[in-house]
């Protein structure tokens, strides 16, 4: 399960060429097997002490390769041990539409159960209807959790604070508000803590 901050944060726009008529990428993988070093198969199997190696003479290795026709880029993208799963927009989160409630747009996470209908378990909120892609982007977060009776709630945070009391190392919070029954309360609360606060001052 993924959190949904790490669905939109921290990813890298992979660039077209300059002026490219048709930003269209062709995608491809490539699996295959590299040998360490220069160990052949039927050597030996080392005996390194690291626990994370399967310490056989060959490993896993992939390629994901995209090409556009149009501006002719090419990108290689390298690495080890290839694990692959396959899965949809509305189970995964990113790639759905945002949705817009009390000005804010809400940007999905994952599903608690893949092919359910219910709603996703937590939001990304940002105050335009642009992507976030920075913790700067993000103007607040919505959660579901269950309370001490076991019942679904919700919780929202807003105010991003660096050293606010709430959240975690990438995005904190100055203010949150727990046992909320609603997506759309959630979001109303949090609309309501970016509204300009009125002060009566008394002469």
């Amino acid at each position: 399960m993924n959190i949904v901050r790490d669905l939109y944060l921290g990813w890298t726009d992979i660039n077209h060429g300059q002026d490219c008529p048709l930003p269209v990428w062709e995608p491809q993988l490539c699996v295959d097997q590299g040998l360490r070093g220069r160990l052949l198969v039927q050597d030996q199997v080392h005996g390194c002490q690291a626990e994370e190696c399967d310490h056989a003479n060959v490993f896993s290795r992939f390629t994901i390769r995209l090409v556009c026709r149009s501006c002719t880029t090419v990108h290689l993208i390298h690495g080890e041990e290839v694990a692959m799963t396959t899965t949809t927009t509305p189970a995964y989160g990113y790639g759905q539409a945002a949705r817009e409630l009390e000005g804010l747009w809400l940007w999905p996470g994952e599903r608690l159960a893949a092919g359910r209908v219910e709603a996703p378990r937590e939001y990304l909120v940002t105050r335009t209807p642009n992507i976030p892609t920075r913790a700067a982007d993000v103007a607040g977060t919505i959660s579901q959790y269950p309370n001490s009776q076991y019942r679904k709630r919700w919780q929202a945070s807003a105010i991003s604070d660096p050293t606010g009391p709430y959240g975690d190392d990438q995005l904190r919070w100055a203010r949150r508000r727990n046992e909320l029954d609603t997506v759309d309360e959630a979001a109303a609360w949090i609309s309501a803590q970016y509204q300009p606060q009125i002060v009566e001052v008394a002469v």
